[in-house]
């Protein structure tokens, strides 16, 4: 059986002033011919003769629609626009790519989750991803501002960039979401920064993402190869891309040490003292140097919740999206049963330690003996799971955030037909999915 052709689809992620409008101009008058389309957010910024683009282009306006989720989610994805109007510019079967500038507020992964929505209701219903093709996840940095970027206690409603009053997002975080999840990367505005610095940027950004393509440029001039159709993205591959997770799994990332870049991982079968904890997450001299960190943390308080803590820069959370697996009937297990027995132990199931630590000029033997000091004593130990509970503990309340989220699952139908929250990167089953707890800027 013939298949027909799918349309082409980069997706341009990345902060304002990095350079994405340049490089659609860029595109644009540089295509040799290919027949492009090109869906911006602003007509106005692309500087380009509409009887030059005449048949061999396409300029579309689509505006980005914040969906504010019962939960409190916040999902900022092009969805329903973009929806629409990749599959109509996909029917027309006239182009040879089509190129999606998101806006600087967007978050990679949601927005390639769109292409698995669906496009129309009923029998006639199909999947973007029946009729477009998700070929390139594309983030510009810019490399003067990068680490100052990324080292931000700011939240984008500080720099008046918020997609709406509920959306409390900060920028390292999304800085490094943009990093982690793309496949392709342009380190642009080389000439404004040093040959040791661009160096010392580019070696952080292969330490977040050692899968992704690294490009560097100025005013965005890039090799049209190297950013449409390089058939480089996979959903999976994406998401498995990040440093962190490698180290996780063993994948040691080389370190780069005329940088001082390194990385390491913290594991543990005992649970963390919370206020020990927190006094170490708290403390800025010794992991102001740590500029990522994420992995799942036991607190004794909360033994029965599997936390996960992460840092971006400055800022971090410690937050709880489900209790530990060996609490729950594996019938209810969300993910491959196989791999997730592989982290059990006996007598303590999959209750564990397992920090990534990412960042320049660490103090690797200091922070591993403090990380060891705020594991409970062997008398501690010993008191039990009832007594650990009556330990001082300044981290926020997971438990009536868990039951917030039951309470959000009752009202599910109340919310606006049109948002389909399954597809929304948001998972409503059994308190997976959820993001309980609150980014810290101390």
């Amino acid at each position: 059986m013939q298949v027909s052709k799918k349309l082409p689809v980069t997706v341009l992620s990345g902060f304002l002033g990095a350079g994405k409008t340049t490089l659609l101009n860029h595109v644009l008058n540089n295509r040799k011919g290919l027949k492009v389309a090109v869906i911006v957010n602003d007509m106005s910024d692309v500087n380009i003769d509409a009887a030059f683009v005449g048949n061999a282009a396409h300029l579309s306006q689509v505006e980005e629609k914040l969906v504010d989720l019962s939960n409190g989610c916040i999902c900022c994805t092009l969805r329903e626009d973009l929806l629409v109007e990749v599959g109509k510019l996909a029917a027309e079967n006239r182009f040879d790519y089509l190129l999606i500038e998101s806006t600087g507020i967007s978050e990679p992964m949601q927005v390639a989750e769109t292409f698995t929505f669906d496009l129309g209701d009923g029998n006639q219903s199909q999947a973007l991803s029946e009729v477009a093709r998700l070929d390139t996840m594309l983030t510009m940095i810019d490399c003067r501002n990068f680490f100052a970027n990324l080292k931000s206690m700011e939240q984008l409603k500080d720099r008046g960039e918020a997609a709406g009053s509920e959306d409390e997002r900060n920028i390292a975080d999304l800085l490094v979401d943009q990093v982690e999840f793309a496949n392709v990367i342009i380190l642009n505005k080389i000439d404004l920064v040093n040959a040791d610095e661009l160096e010392k940027v580019r070696a952080f950004v292969h330490a977040l993402n050692p899968t992704a393509k690294i490009i560097t440029t100025n005013y965005s001039a890039v090799n049209l190869d190297d950013v449409l159709n390089t058939g480089l993205f996979n959903f999976e591959q994406a998401s498995l891309a990040p440093g962190w997770l490698k180290e996780i799994r063993g994948e040691h990332v080389p370190e780069t040490l005329e940088y001082g870049i390194s990385s390491f991982v913290f594991r543990a079968r005992k649970p963390f003292h919370p206020k020990r904890f927190y006094d170490l997450v708290e403390n800025k001299t010794l992991l102001g140097p740590v500029l990522r960190a994420k992995g799942f943390i036991w607190l004794s308080s909360r033994d029965d919740y599997q936390g996960e803590y992460e840092k971006a820069g400055e800022v971090w959370s410690v937050t709880s999206d489900t209790e530990w697996f060996c609490n729950i009937p594996e019938a209810e297990w969300v993910g491959h049963p196989d791999r997730i027995k592989k982290d059990f132990v006996d007598g303590l199931g999959d209750k564990r330690q397992e920090i990534v630590f990412i960042g320049i000029n660490m103090d690797k033997d200091l922070i591993l003996k403090v990380l060891n000091d705020c594991l409970l004593t062997d008398d501690e130990l010993a008191l039990g799971a009832e007594a650990w509970e009556e330990f001082e503990d300044p981290f926020d309340d997971w438990e009536i955030m868990f039951e917030s989220s039951e309470d959000d699952e009752d009202d599910e139908d109340k919310m606006d037909e049109e948002h389909d929250h399954k597809n929304c990167g948001h998972d409503h089953g059994h308190g997976h999915g959820h993001s309980h707890g609150h980014k810290h800027k101390h």
